[in-house]
């Protein structure tokens, strides 16, 4: 039984931002040192439309490798663009984002019913328990984005999570990693290995994502990582062109497919379109929530912010809890955010109500 909650994501992340103690920063501190924006610079125009062109040409895999590339650069600079060329604050909430959006759509293509706001539900309000088959996608992907990106440990967790068979070792893809000659072929070669590995085993696709996004990861030097293929994998524009035969023009790319090396390229460079318009309005966002901060007088209130900045949503009884706070002076403090326009309410209920940036 799967097991994981909300609480483990926010230790990975917190963690891993800030792996040593240091002492708060005070009033004064925030007016001698003012604490700088992340500008991101925007994707070139010629990217966007390259990553989202369609039609049959016969260099259409040479330009799917170069519109990726060029758009993973991008989110390379995104992601070491912190202090020191550490990560910015908002990265664990954008991994948290993104893995709710590869959960919907995984969910989408297994034919589950669930969609985003119930898949949020599921996770922050019902607890670490047993959840449906959506919810449990959803977990998948919320763990392997707060897990290092190393081969060993996330794929041993993955292959259990998943149910998969647990003779799937790191090693039976590590060969086929280091043979590629490049990020995007080593994520397609290794994720077209794990499907083989995990075939006919019902998630063996959710699984060959995994492995993509880890190994992309692992190559690029994240430090943990970002969910993408998924995220893109049933865009219109990836389907069979009019090349081919008239039984695949509306059939998705799937990992055993010929042309699967080109088809991820082309997914990662929709992927991170998307992903680097989220990063924008995060660290806009999370600009707001940072430079509210001096004014929030509630006790616990710093650990607050670092929840919201490091997940997806979390709700006033999970603050309650990990900041020492009372269920009332956690409502309220969200009142305070939401007046302050450092946070949103996601849900639109008077009741159960779930915060985010």
């Amino acid at each position: 039984m799967l097991q994981i909650d909300s609480a483990a994501v926010l230790d990975a992340q917190s963690s891993s931002r800030a792996p040593k103690k240091r002492r708060a920063p005070t009033r004064s501190d925030e007016a001698q040192n003012p604490r700088k924006s992340i500008e991101i610079q925007p994707l070139p125009r010629w990217v966007t439309a390259g990553a989202r062109a369609e039609g049959d040409k016969p260099d259409r895999a040479a330009d799917a490798q170069f519109f990726a590339g060029a758009a993973l650069a991008r989110l390379d600079d995104i992601l070491r663009s912190g202090e020191g060329g550490d990560e910015p604050p908002f990265s664990g909430a954008l991994r948290q984002r993104l893995a709710l959006r590869a959960a919907t759509a995984c969910a989408t293509l297994c034919r589950l019913r669930e969609d985003a706001p119930a898949l949020r539900d599921a996770e922050h309000l019902a607890g670490s328990g047993e959840t449906s088959p959506a919810g449990r996608l959803h977990r998948v992907f919320r763990l392997y984005a707060s897990l290092p990106a190393r081969l060993d440990a996330a794929l041993a967790r993955a292959v259990g999570l998943l149910g998969l068979k647990e003779a799937i070792a790191a090693g039976a893809l590590a060969n086929v990693v280091a043979a590629a000659p490049d990020p995007l072929l080593s994520a397609a070669h290794a994720s077209a290995a794990a499907m083989r590995l995990c075939a006919p085993a019902a998630d063996a696709e959710i699984f060959a994502f995994v492995v993509a996004d880890l190994v992309l990861a692992n190559r690029l030097g994240w430090a943990r990582p970002v969910p993408l293929i998924a995220v893109a994998i049933l865009h219109p524009s990836l389907r069979r062109g009019a090349g081919a035969r008239e039984s695949e023009r509306v059939r998705r790319p799937r990992p055993m497919d010929d042309d699967w090396a080109e088809s991820v390229a082309r997914a990662y460079g929709l992927a991170v379109v998307d992903a680097h318009a989220l990063a924008v309005d995060l660290a806009r966002r999370a600009d707001k929530l940072l430079a509210v901060v001096p004014a929030l007088r509630a006790r616990g209130a710093r650990r607050v912010v670092d929840m919201l900045l490091a997940d997806d949503a979390v709700t006033p009884a999970a603050t309650a809890s990990r900041a020492g706070l009372s269920d009332r002076a956690a409502r309220r403090l969200f009142d305070r955010l939401v007046m302050l326009d450092a946070v949103r309410e996601l849900t639109g209920r008077e009741t159960f109500r779930i915060y985010g940036l």
